[in-house]
C-alpha cells in the first residue's frame, strides 16, 4: 500500500509539474512577443524590408475591432537593424510601439528590473533587455545607436538614450529586442502611421487558429499567422503536453504493477497451505479466483485515495507558493522558462489516474490468481 500511495503520490505530482512549466512556457512567449495572432504584409516576412508594409492600415484596424473574438490589438513599426555602443555592436529586432496598446498585449513592461516604461520625458528613449545591455555594455541614460533602412532602402540611424532594462526569462529574446516609441520610428523610417505588424489578443487562444483562418479568408492579400503557426515549437509543447502525461504515467503505472504482481505473488505463494485446503473442502475455482482479485482491490482501493488526495494537496499548495529554481535560472532562461514554476493539474486528470489504476489492479490480479488456481489440493495441503 505504501509503494502505491508513494507512486501515485510522486506521479501526480511530477504530471502537474511538468504540466505547469510546460503551460508557463506556453503563456511567457505569448504574453512577451508572440500574441495570439499577428498579421504582416507577406513579403515582409521573407525578406524584412521596412518598404513591405501594411496598406490601408486604419480600414484593417477598424474591420478588426469589429470582430467580437478580438479583446486587444496592437500595431508596430518593425524593422531590423544594428544597436551599436562604444563597446560593441549587435543585430537586433527594432519594434516601434505605442504604449498604451502595448500593455495589452506584451508584459515586458512588467518585466522592468531597472528605470522606467517608455512614455517619459526623456527625448528618444529606448528599453532593452538585460543580456542586451550586457553586450553592449549599456546602463541607464548610456547612449545607444540604432542603425537601419528605411522604407526607402537608405541607411538611417538615430541616437536613443537607455531609459529602462528588461528581463523576460528568455536570454534569446533579451539580447535580440529593443523598443522604442513608434513616433521616434516612423519618423526614422520617413513615413508617418506606418505599421509592418499587427498583434492581436483573442478571446481564447486555443481557438487562435480558427480565428486566423476566418481573417485570412476576409483578407487574402495579407498573411495572418495564429502562434502555433509563428512558433511551432509552441503548438507542439500545447499538443504534447497531455500526451507526455499519459506515457509517463503509464510507464509509472506499468512499475507500479509489476510492484503489485510481486505482492500478491508472495502472499499467494506464502498461503499455499490455506488456499490447498479451501479447495478441498469444496471452494471453487471462481471463488478462489475472486477472493485473490478482492484482496488486490483492496490494496489499490486503499492507497490509490490516499495517493491522490496527498497528491491534490501537493499541487494545490505548490499552485500558490510555487516552486523556486533560481539556482538554474540561467539554464531555465535559455528556453523561455520562468525560475518559478506553478503546478497544475486538471481535475479530469485525478478520475484519469484513478481508472488507469484500477485497470493495473485488474490486471496485476490475474497472474497471482492463475497461480492460485493451478494449485493441486493434495500438493498444497503437503506444499509440495
Amino acid at each position: 500500500m505504501g509503494s502505491v500511495l508513494i507512486g501515485v503520490w510522486a506521479g501526480i505530482f511530477i504530471t502537474a509539474f511538468s504540466t505547469g512549466m510546460t503551460e508557463q512556457y506556453i503563456q511567457n512567449q505569448l504574453n512577451t512577443y508572440v500574441g495570439h495572432i499577428q498579421i504582416h504584409n507577406p513579403k515582409y516576412l521573407s525578406e524584412n524590408l521596412p518598404r513591405y508594409n501594411i496598406e490601408n492600415p486604419d480600414s484593417l484596424i477598424d474591420a478588426l475591432k469589429s470582430k467580437p473574438f478580438v479583446t486587444h490589438m496592437a500595431v508596430h513599426s518593425e524593422v531590423q537593424g544594428l544597436a551599436m555602443s562604444s563597446a560593441n555592436t549587435f543585430g537586433v529586432s527594432i519594434t516601434g510601439i505605442d504604449t498604451t496598446e502595448e500593455k495589452n498585449i506584451s508584459t515586458v513592461y512588467r518585466q522592468l528590473t531597472e528605470g522606467s516604461y517608455l512614455g517619459g520625458k526623456a527625448k528618444n528613449p529606448v528599453i532593452i533587455g538585460r543580456e542586451l545591455a550586457g553586450e553592449l555594455d549599456l546602463r541607464l541614460r548610456s547612449k545607444l545607436v540604432l542603425n537601419f533602412q528605411d522604407i526607402n532602402n537608405d541607411i538611417s540611424a538615430g541616437s536613443f538614450r537607455v531609459v529602462g532594462i528588461f528581463n523576460t526569462n528568455n536570454s534569446t529574446f533579451d539580447k535580440q529586442n529593443v523598443f522604442i516609441l513608434k513616433s521616434d520610428l516612423d519618423r526614422l523610417l520617413g513615413k508617418s502611421g506606418i505599421v509592418q505588424e499587427v498583434v492581436l489578443r483573442v478571446d481564447n487562444h486555443k481557438q487562435a487558429p480558427s480565428y486566423a483562418q476566418q481573417l485570412q479568408s476576409e483578407f487574402p492579400s495579407l498573411k495572418i499567422q495564429s502562434w502555433g503557426d509563428i512558433a511551432p515549437e509552441l503548438r507542439y509543447a500545447d499538443v504534447s503536453m497531455d500526451y507526455t502525461m499519459y506515457i509517463f504515467m503509464g510507464v509509472l503505472i506499468l512499475a507500479l504493477t509489476l510492484g503489485i504482481i510481486n505482492t500478491m505473488l508472495m502472499a499467494v505463494m506464502e498461503r499455499t497451505k490455506e488456499i490447498g485446503m479451501l479447495m478441498a473442502v469444496g471452494m471453487n475455482r471462481t471463488r478462489i479466483f475472486g477472493m485473490i482479485l478482492t484482496e488486490t482491490f483492496y490494496l489499490i482501493f486503499v492507497a490509490v485515495p490516499v495517493g491522490l488526495g496527498l497528491g491534490w494537496l501537493t499541487v494545490t499548495l505548490l499552485a500558490e507558493t510555487g516552486i523556486d529554481l533560481s539556482a538554474f535560472s540561467q539554464g531555465l532562461s535559455a528556453y523561455g522558462i520562468s525560475s518559478v514554476i506553478y503546478p497544475q493539474l486538471k481535475s479530469m486528470h485525478y478520475l484519469t489516474i484513478s481508472v488507469m489504476m484500477a485497470i493495473a489492479a485488474v490486471f496485476a490480479s490475474l497472474y497471482p490468481a492463475w497461480k492460485a488456481l493451478t494449485l493441486k489440493p493434495v500438493n498444497a495441503i503437503r506444499k509440495l
